[in-house]
């Protein structure tokens, strides 16, 4: 791959049809990512559009916690997006390495002064989550991965097309259903990581997905451990369930954050300074403590992870992962009884979800498995299960029956790539699969056509080589 001024370095990750890759700026000598979208594979021309437009809703915020575009531009069949590289990894890292009360309350602070900047421009960021915050080395938090922002003032169809709706533990209620969303279903996706940079879990933790979306529907704000009760009121405000019970809008986030901050100093204050003989052991013994606690949390706010995340993982060989005997696995009413944490959804009984709650979580999982293109893979949770989970509620379900189509197109696509980089028997797989889905799909027809008339050329050049034929 060549583009202009960019010297490719390696890949180091990919994500549904872009790749990144780190990569050097010559002109300026500077280390960057580049994320590069293949407009060969782009069926559609609202892909292309909505990669040049993450680039110019990015660019166009310009905040110190957001991430940095530097250039956006095209190279031959290549879209590219140049960006800022950064190498304090990302909040997901950091939780797992535990977190402070008040490191988790700066972070906050600095998180939702990002997003306010972005709700200025009338952008929804909708997949606010510990994998999208990433670091600089100074550990600055920053905000990125907006490839599926909204901008509320030119695309009021993304969620009814089903380009994309959020990540399933983070998800707002209103994103879930499919309804219109605005700055604050990022505020409650934002509650969702605080109540995990404050416990180190999840809000809702289920074995089936499904019950992860229905809870952040319908179960309570959860509650924050005992010693962690200064900051309930924060989360309830964030992640209530009625959009109109949320904080309005960022600055009123930010108005409790700092009443929030205020009360903890003064406690420690009062606490410091609350009067006692000073010469008493045991006053000694509570100033050393406050102040041990004091430069614990100073240290742990300045600490930076000095490791680089390959944060976009690449999706699972397909032609690996998924085997034709895999696909028809998962049809209707041929799951194993015998299979660990089996989700079943059909047939609810009047002790859980109620029926139009389970078909709403099954088209949303669905249809955000297949914008990840985890079309038939991994087992019970991808697109072409959902799809069918919601036919054996609904076998006239036209969403489900789309959707089915849409896994074969994207075998399509996937097929076309392959193709194009020679590899016969990816090529060959990806159609056969499609093909199982969806037999009439014209465009895995013509692909099936296509790679037949090669391969019998090359075994008729082949024939002619042995024999020297000319």
């Amino acid at each position: 791959m060549d583009i202009p001024g960019y010297s490719i370095r390696e890949a180091i990750g990919r994500g549904g049809m872009a790749t990144a890759y780190l990569a050097v700026q010559e002109s300026l000598g500077r280390e960057v990512v580049l994320k590069v979208l293949d407009t060969r594979s782009v069926q559609n021309s609202d892909l292309v559009e909505r990669f040049l437009a993450e680039g110019r809703i990015v660019a166009a915020l310009n905040h110190p916690n957001i991430i940095t575009i530097y250039d956006i531009g095209i190279a031959g069949d290549d879209l590219y997006i140049s960006m800022e590289y950064v190498q304090g990894g990302d909040l997901k890292q950091r939780i797992k390495q535990g977190l402070s009360a008040d490191t988790a309350l700066a972070y906050l602070e600095q998180l939702a002064r990002g997003l306010r900047a972005a709700h200025a421009h009338d952008i929804i960021h909708r997949d606010i989550k510990p994998a999208n915050i990433l670091f600089r080395a100074d550990g600055t938090p920053l905000i990125t991965d907006f490839g599926i922002a909204k901008q509320t003032t030119l695309d009021s169809e993304l969620t009814t097309t089903g380009m994309f709706l959020g990540s399933p533990n983070y998800v707002s209620p209103e994103q879930a259903d499919g309804y219109p969303v605005d700055g604050r279903t990022d505020i409650y996706s934002l509650g969702c990581v605080l109540f995990e940079m404050l416990t180190g879990s999840k809000p809702y933790t289920f074995s089936s997905v499904i019950d992860i979306v229905i809870q952040h529907k319908q179960a309570p704000v959860p509650t924050l451990p005992e010693e962690l009760a200064d900051f309930q009121p924060l989360v309830n405000g964030m992640m209530a369930k009625p959009v109109d019970a949320r904080f309005a809008d960022c600055d009123a986030l930010l108005e409790s954050i700092q009443a929030l901050r205020d009360r903890r100093q003064a406690r420690i204050n009062a606490t410091v300074q609350a009067p006692a003989d000073k010469h008493a052991p045991g006053a000694r013994r509570r100033v050393i403590q406050v102040l041990g606690v004091l430069l614990f949390l100073a240290a742990a706010f300045f600490a930076t992870v000095l490791y680089v995340n390959a944060r976009l993982n690449e999706p699972p060989d397909q032609t690996i992962a998924a085997t034709t005997r895999s696909v028809l696995e998962q049809a209707p009413g041929s799951n194993n009884a015998d299979e660990p944490n089996r989700t079943v959804v059909a047939g609810a009984d009047d002790a859980g979800p109620n029926r139009e709650e389970v078909m709403r979580a099954l088209a949303w999982l669905g249809r955000q498995s297949l914008e990840e293109f985890k079309l038939t893979y991994p087992p019970r949770d991808n697109a072409y299960y959902y799809f069918n989970k919601l036919l054996e509620i609904d076998p006239d379900n036209a969403q489900a029956q789309r959707g089915i189509s849409n896994i074969a197109d994207r075998y399509a696509i996937l097929a076309e790539q392959t193709l194009a980089r020679g590899e016969t028997e990816k090529t060959r797989t990806y159609i056969e699969l499609g093909l199982k889905i969806e037999p009439d799909n014209r465009t895995l027809q013509s692909l099936q056509s296509l790679l037949k008339q090669e391969s019998e050329a090359g075994f008729l050049d082949a024939i002619r080589d042995l024999f020297g034929l000319s």
